[in-house]
């Protein structure tokens, strides 16, 4: 299976690389970009294909950007800094660059913004135009075509010298692109948009419908067709969008034979204040839906904590006492009881006014309480007896004591403390 390539000028390309030394600067990426202001609100922004029209293009499509977007996954490298390919960390299992992308990429800023299905379109439009296709890949052809090594030796070796020839010419050439660095801000972006949709949901990204469990580097000499990682089993939910758009901020490695060796790895965020046993890590969808939050790989993993009535909080990385008064999961009786946040737990105790009743197990209203209130009375029946005796005697230094020789008859002045008093 051999594939003929166009002759590659190396002039060429490095005068693409030098005008493209830097990221394309067309769409705002800035903080202020993620404010829910600025973002495009649709109903049908999550929503996949409708019944009512034809689809039958996307599973295809989804096949080829799952593939697309594993390939730099697994094998990009930093291209804004790194200068050393051979010396660069591909680390994009672990997490998204860091820092983040000044800018998105505009066009599929442009596409993929406004829903899922106008960014799918938009996406493998392009991918069509690359080099190194999903159907070129080894293993794909080894599926396809249900080769196997001791009858199709001979075929499998040719395609994947060819494989390989085009991986390499694609590194370099990074069509339809200007070049290597706008690729890499594009599949950056469009991996930023694929997963932020496998977080929110879309029903098409439920299953890939093929084996995901390769890196999308032709055949691996390590793990062959399928590397059998237990995070690429397209028969559960969403695992197969996950391996290939998103990083693994619970199990940041590469390949993942057995959960029990995520647990028992420091990088495992769970593992530092768990014992063993306890490290068990996972990550819930719901919860990490902000488009904002999945750039700056702020996710929201869940721990199991030794302790009953704590819970993993990620933005400490450790267990935190669950405050269940605050979080109205306690069982007090909210009129006659308070909640009190204990460690680990809560305790109701009475109001003010409220008195327990060890016979009847209750809170009740408190006999003292009535003798506090009748005080409260008297003190202040007091208080408007000296206030009104107060006002009279000023009124009466103000009119007859005064200086300025004003006189007030006393028939006037009973006329107005009649009406102090009978008010």
């Amino acid at each position: 299976m051999t594939k003929e390539s166009t002759p590659y000028n190396v002039n060429v390309f490095l005068k693409s690389y030098a005008r493209n030394h830097h990221e394309v600067k067309s769409a705002n990426f800035s903080t202020d970009h993620f404010t829910s202001e600025n973002k495009i609100t649709t109903d049908n922004r999550f929503e996949g294909r409708n019944g009512d029209s034809d689809f039958s293009w996307l599973d295809d499509a989804l096949k080829d950007i799952a593939y697309y977007l594993r390939a730099h996954k697994f094998n990009e490298y930093d291209r804004r800094y790194e200068i050393h390919p051979n010396l660069a960390p591909r680390n994009y299992f672990k997490e998204f660059p860091r820092p983040p992308l000044r800018t998105q990429h505009w066009e599929v800023h442009k596409f993929c913004e406004p829903s899922f299905m106008s960014c799918v379109e938009y996406l493998n439009r392009q991918i069509k135009q690359t080099g190194l296709k999903r159907l070129d890949d080894t293993s794909i052809v080894i599926q396809e075509q249900q080769w196997n090594y001791n009858e199709h030796s001979t075929q499998i070796n040719a395609v994947e010298s060819d494989c390989r020839k085009m991986w390499e010419i694609d590194d370099v050439r990074a069509d339809p692109f200007q070049g290597p660095i706008e690729r890499y801000q594009w599949r950056t972006t469009a991996s930023y948009y694929m997963c932020w949709y496998t977080m929110n949901g879309v029903p098409d990204l439920i299953r890939i419908k093929e084996k995901c469990d390769n890196f999308a580097n032709c055949l691996d000499p390590n793990f062959g067709v399928h590397n059998k990682d237990q995070r690429a089993n397209d028969n559960l939910p969403y695992l197969c969008a996950l391996y290939s758009f998103c990083p693994d901020p619970c199990c940041p490695l590469k390949h993942l034979h057995n959960f029990e060796l995520c647990w028992e790895n420091p990088e495992n965020p769970c593992f530092l204040y768990n014992p063993a046993g306890h490290r068990q890590c996972s990550v819930n969808r719901s919860q990490n839906t902000d488009f904002r939050d999945i750039v700056l790989n702020r996710w929201n993993v869940t721990c199991q904590c030794s302790h009953s009535g704590y819970e993993w909080n990620s933005k400490y990385g450790m267990c935190v006492d669950i405050d269940e008064c605050l979080s109205a999961i306690h069982n007090c009786n909210t009129e006659r009881e308070a909640c009190v946040n204990l460690p680990g737990t809560f305790r109701c105790a009475c109001r003010w006014g409220f008195i327990w009743n060890v016979a009847n197990k209750i809170c009740e209203p408190s006999p003292s309480l009535e003798i506090i209130k009748l005080h409260n009375v008297k003190e202040e029946n007091l208080l408007q007896e000296r206030k009104a005796t107060s006002i009279v005697r000023r009124l009466f230094n103000k009119m007859f004591l005064s200086n300025t020789g004003n006189w007030i008859t006393g028939s006037v002045l009973v006329l107005v403390i009649s009406v102090l008093i009978s008010n």
